[in-house]
């Protein structure tokens, strides 16, 4: 499902945005201050918050997207999963806006992993250099530093958000080295570190999805088979989406700081969801 845990999904009645979302996403800013040592408030790159209009859950809120995410388990059937797609976020989610507020964690935590990547790449700081170096110097699977990257940047995990993004950071690096098994994720260049920032927030996408309104897919119902066939085609279409977004914004920002990146990816999603909305 791409995250740990099941969940009969969010509530009516409720914020949209549950009190704490900002506060773990500010904990998500850029990383590369605990190994050089600065202070957050000296860094021009921290992340910035962003404050979306709250708004109240209506009753039966998810019930179309599921109907039409139902449709699309039995037939594979791709209209059917716009449709969904478009009602979760207009109906659901009270707008594409509100879909990308509520996913502030995972946009915070994507432009920290980019700046994280550069930031090694790059960094004139002793503390950082000395860290890439003992980091080469163990002889680790790529795997293994993937692991390290990642825990410098949610270092310590435990809500749900921080855990779906540690999972959609594995996986993302994951499909970069299946893509490019040669590739030094300390150095990477600025086209491969894009391709990590596409692949994790369509990520992170598929798991909102699935904790908001995808609990069908764990019925008895469907087979295993068609389960990961039907997932993996969401996730597929997913990653088309957000990728040509992301891909068109980036055209006119070569070299962004985290806050212009943190806008970059929440504007990519209010369009993709946008794009899906029309569909209704």
């Amino acid at each position: 499902m791409g995250t740990s845990s099941s969940s009969s999904g969010p509530k009516s009645g409720v914020s949209f945005d549950p009190p704490w979302l900002n506060s773990v996403a500010s904990e998500l800013g850029s990383p590369l201050e605990k190994i050089s040592g600065e202070q957050s408030s000296q860094n021009p790159r921290q992340i910035e918050s962003v404050n979306l209009p709250l708004g109240i859950a209506p009753p039966g809120r998810f019930g179309s997207a599921r109907r039409y995410l139902g449709n699309y388990a039995e037939t594979g059937d791709k209209s059917s999963l716009r449709k969904a797609l478009g009602s979760y976020s207009r109906k659901g989610m009270g707008g594409a806006s509100n879909v990308a507020g509520r996913m502030k964690a995972s946009t915070s935590a994507g432009a920290g992993l980019f700046n994280f990547l550069q930031g090694i790449r790059n960094s004139s700081d002793t503390k950082v250099r000395d860290w890439v170096n003992q980091l080469s110097a163990k002889n680790l699977s790529a795997y293994e530093i993937a692991d390290e990257i990642i825990n410098q940047i949610i270092s310590i995990g435990g809500s749900q958000e921080e855990e779906s993004c540690k999972d959609s950071m594995n996986q993302a690096i994951s499909e970069l080295l299946t893509i490019q098994p040669d590739i030094d994720l300390l150095a990477m260049d600025n086209d491969s570190i894009w391709t990590v920032m596409e692949l994790f927030i369509a990520n992170e996408a598929f798991n909102r999805l699935n904790f908001d309104i995808g609990q069908l897919f764990e019925s008895a119902k469907y087979s295993s088979r068609e389960v990961v066939s039907r997932m993996n085609d969401m996730k597929e279409y997913l990653k088309s989406e957000i990728s040509a977004q992301i891909q068109e914004l980036r055209k006119d920002i070569s070299n962004p700081s985290t806050n212009e990146l943190n806008k970059l990816l929440q504007s990519a999603l209010t369009r993709t969801f946008e794009i899906f909305e029309d569909d209704q």
